[in-house]
């Protein structure tokens, strides 16, 4: 008989493209990539055949052999039968090619008859493709040993492609080594998300973006997942499809049992199952679920026959399963062995706590149900996950060990209150119920749930002298302590504990405390009056946030607020508005001291231009004047007062409102009493009403009789006062050292601010004191350009300023204009004082310049000639 076999043509034709297919660009460039052999090697699902024939079909080339084989290839006589009949159809093989001949071919699969083909091949000009299509089904020996030999001899330019499930025995090791093997594997052939999102929305238009993400999510690019997928979720009249497709659908569970697990004995299906409560798996938590020191093996096993397990990890420490698989298994677990997913988990909770993993382990101990194992979770890693801001899985172990427990354990209460109040939620409303000797773990949890504000404070707390060594309870401990340093106006004490909080922190990863311990050491550090270090520790603790999550986080709303005071002393009204936008855009609950200085600060860089325009200012005052009414009666800071307090003032006398100036210095001094801050609102209302003895005598209260100041810089704005005061008087001396020790005052604050809205007869002061020796000298500069250049709102004028302002242009004197108006010269001079400062001028000619240029005096009316 002739040597060729008759071929069925379905096993040398290329498979038709699948409706909906989508061209796999990443596939077919690697596939364009093989010169010498190439392997598409993946588990069943993976859409090998259907990839490589997109690329037969789409690539261009010399012409592609298409062999499909199967069990029967095992003889000689047909596989080679097929490889013949495949070539002979490809167009690029000239019809005198000994390859069309079916007569005349030595025995198939011997040396001479692959010599001869071997001859057949070489005399092409241009030889084809050869695609062997599940080649894995060859075990015969002859045929085996007939396709290595082949692969050796062939002519180096005839590209073949093997595709299959397992690397078939041909020697590849040889060509890998040789870099002659380019190997595609499951890696890529899973669909990109892209790719994913086209074959979905070509099978089930309808399908949302939402959807379609879900779905990616589901089934991780596995083509077979996809293609299910598509065919499940495609009824538009179904919308609960896609939320219902999951590893236990019909569809999916049919294939995976007739397809993947059919092949996996019980032992690896029982270890499956067992290790699908984590995914990925550690190889030693996998050891632990499973009872068996090789489940690593194990996996890896079932990850090379199915592709459907992934090591991964620098030493494959870790395996991942495929999600629709995890979820039939799961489903298994949950139907045929009560209560064995929830000890699986509390077994995960406890071996991850043991690894140094508190927030998978308290995730696990939450999926377990079990109170006991949630407790004992929280107990030792409750400081640790509040501290790195992995506040869900915290909240979640606390819900579960359930408030029986949260009673019977005073420490775990805190620890529940502190991570309430971290996801800006209420503090309690009740303080536990504390031990008489408290261990020194509990003392330091009690004393930062009271001092975060997050407990009821009560007054037999007694730190100890000693701070534990647990790092995550230690810390809590020494952020206590800095907070109450810092309410003791001791900045000095704080630095050294905050320092220790952020190595801890770095050193452990609690990003929540670096973010703490830095947005309070600005605190501190504008308490100690060092404008750098506070600058570098709130713009660090905002960074720190924003990598780590914590944007809206309360603590970087305060960090944000420390920030804005200082842009707004930096006479930076526009970068003040922004920090203080920041700030009030956190979340959650913010604290109604530090909301109330956020919308003080936004309000102040209205008032000092923020927005330019005059309106602007206008609802500045208008919204510090809100803030402190929804404030009401709430407690607050004597510092955040006091700021408040001068803000707010100094912005009502700036736009003509010398009763609401009033109020406000009555409301200061109801918060804190008589205050050097106080007496300086007294000293502004006495100059503004032209009554100078008496500002300054209020003046010289705020230096010598109120005592410390509560803000450093108060004394740089007395000194101001100190100084116009005494230039108006012609004391140009004191003027001068007034001024030069305000400059010295200022300079480490970074406080241009008081300069800019300062008396026009400051800046002849800066004139002749600038470039001189020393810090006033130095400074002096810098307070020059920002009272040049920032402009102090000018305010409306009353309505008989507008009419002192009227005569001003006319020759009258000051005293012709007061009988003129039937008030006293002095009466006069207080209104053209005010005015000038409104203006922003210093003499009388250039008060009528400015009031002809901002339309405040009417242009006298043209003559009208006679007729």
């Amino acid at each position: 008989m002739p040597f060729l076999q008759p071929v069925p043509e379905a096993k040398i034709r290329v498979p038709a493209r699948v409706p909906q297919a989508v061209r796999r660009a990443a596939v077919r460039a690697a596939l364009d990539r093989v010169v010498d052999v190439g392997l598409v090697r993946a588990p069943a699902g993976f859409g090998k055949t259907l990839a490589v024939a997109d690329w037969v079909r789409t690539s261009p080339g010399p012409g592609t052999a298409w062999v499909r084989l199967d069990a029967e290839d095992e003889d000689p006589g047909r596989l080679w039968s097929a490889v013949l009949a495949a070539l002979a159809r490809c167009p690029t093989v000239p019809p005198s090619s000994r390859l069309r001949e079916t007569h005349g071919w030595p025995a198939a699969g011997g040396p001479e008859f692959l010599a001869a083909l071997t001859a057949a091949l070489d005399a092409l000009p241009r030889p084809p493709r050869l695609v062997l299509d599940d080649v894995g089904e060859l075990a015969g020996t002859a045929s085996l040993q007939g396709l290595r030999t082949f692969l050796r001899d062939r002519r180096p330019d005839l590209a073949v492609v093997l595709c299959g499930r397992n690397e078939p025995p041909l020697g590849l090791a040889r060509l890998r080594v040789a870099r002659r093997l380019r190997e595609i594997g499951p890696d890529l052939l899973r669909f990109t998300p892209g790719e994913a999102e086209e074959l979905l929305r070509g099978v089930a238009p309808k399908l949302g973006p939402a959807e379609v993400t879900v779905l990616q999510a589901r089934t991780a690019g596995w083509p077979v997942a996809l293609r299910l997928a598509a065919t499940a979720c495609g009824d538009p009249s179904d919308p609960g499809a896609v939320h219902a497709f999951s590893g236990e659908h019909p569809l999916v569970a049919d294939y995976l049992e007739g397809e993947v697990l059919a092949d996996l004995d019980r032992t690896e299906l029982d270890l499956l199952r067992r290790v699908g409560v984590v995914n990925p798996v550690p190889t030693g938590l996998a050891a632990v679920l499973s009872g068996r020191a090789d489940a690593g093996g194990v996996l890896d096993a079932v990850g090379r026959r199915t592709g459907l397990v992934r090591a991964q990890g620098r030493d494959r420490e870790l395996h991942r399963m495929e999600p629709l698989l995890r979820d039939h298994l799961l489903g298994e677990l949950y139907r045929y062995a009560a209560g064995a997913p929830a000890r699986l988990e509390a077994a995960t909770a406890r071996w991850y706590a043991a690894a140094g993993r508190p927030d998978a382990a308290a995730e696990h101990a939450a999926r377990s149900g079990d109170a006991l194992v949630a407790t004992e979770i929280l107990r030792d890693a409750g400081p640790s996950l509040l501290l790195s801001g992995r506040h869900r899985p915290l909240r979640r172990a606390l819900e579960t060990a359930g408030e029986v427990a949260l009673a019977r354990e005073p420490g775990l209460l805190a620890l529940a209150a502190l991570a309430r109040t971290a996801a800006g939620g209420p503090p309690a409303t009740r303080a536990p119920r504390w031990p008489e000797d408290p261990s020194v773990e509990l003392a330091a949890l009690r004393a930062a749930a009271e001092e975060l504000g997050a407990i009821p404070v009560t007054p037999d707390r007694h730190d100890p002298d000693v701070l534990p060594t647990e790092p995550g309870v230690r810390a809590l401990g020494l952020l206590a302590r800095a907070l109450t340093a810092v309410r003791v106006n001791d900045p000095g004490a704080a630095r050294p504990l905050l320092a220790e909080a952020l190595e801890l922190a770095d050193r452990h990863g609690f990003v929540h405390l670096a973010v703490q311990a830095l947005a309070l050491r600005a605190v501190a550090a504008t308490a100690g009056g060092d404008a750098a270090e506070a600058r570098h520790a709130g713009e660090s603790a905002l960074a720190r946030a924003e990598r780590s999550g914590l944007r809206h986080s309360a603590w970087a709303a305060g960090a944000a607020a420390v920030l804005a005071h200082a842009a707004l002393l930096r006479a930076e009204p526009a970068e003040a508005l922004r920090l203080a936008e920041a700030g009030l855009d956190h979340t959650g609950r913010t604290p109604v001291e530090l909301w109330f200085g956020l919308a003080v600060l936004r309000a102040a860089a209205d008032v000092d231009g923020a927005g330019g325009a005059r309106s602007d200012r206008a609802r500045g005052l208008d919204r510090l004047q809100h803030a402190r009414a929804e404030l009401g009666d709430e407690p607050l800071d004597p510092h955040v007062a006091a700021v408040a307090a001068l803000l707010e003032h100094r912005a009502a006398l700036d736009l003509g409102h010398p009763t609401a100036a009033r109020s406000v210095h009555g409301w200061l001094v109801q918060r804190v009493g008589e205050t050097a801050e106080s007496a300086l609102l007294r000293a502004w209302t006495e100059f503004a009403a032209g009554r100078d003895d008496r500002a300054r005598a209020a003046a010289h209260r705020a230096l010598v009789e109120c005592g410390t100041p509560l803000l450093d810089v108060t004394e740089v704005e007395v000194r101001l006062i100190e100084a116009t005061l005494a230039a108006e008087a012609g004391e140009r001396a004191p003027a001068r050292e007034a001024l030069e020790r305000a400059l010295a005052l200022a300079e480490p604050l970074q406080a241009l601010r008081p300069f800019a809205r300062a008396h026009p007869t400051v800046r002849r002061l800066l004139v002749q004191l600038h470039g001189g020796p020393g810090a006033a000298g130095s400074f002096a500069g810098a307070a020059l350009a920002v009272s040049a250049t920032t402009e102090a709102p000018a305010a409306a004028l009353s309505e008989r300023e507008r009419a002192v302002l009227a005569l001003l242009p006319s020759l009258l004197s000051l005293e012709e204009i007061g009988a003129d108006l039937s008030v006293s010269v002095n009466t006069v001079k207080t209104h053209v004082r005010s005015i000038y400062g409104k203006l922003g001028v210093s003499s009388r000619r250039t008060a009528v310049l400015a009031g002809y240029e901002r339309g405040l005096i009417a242009p006298a009316p043209a003559l009208t000639p006679r007729g």
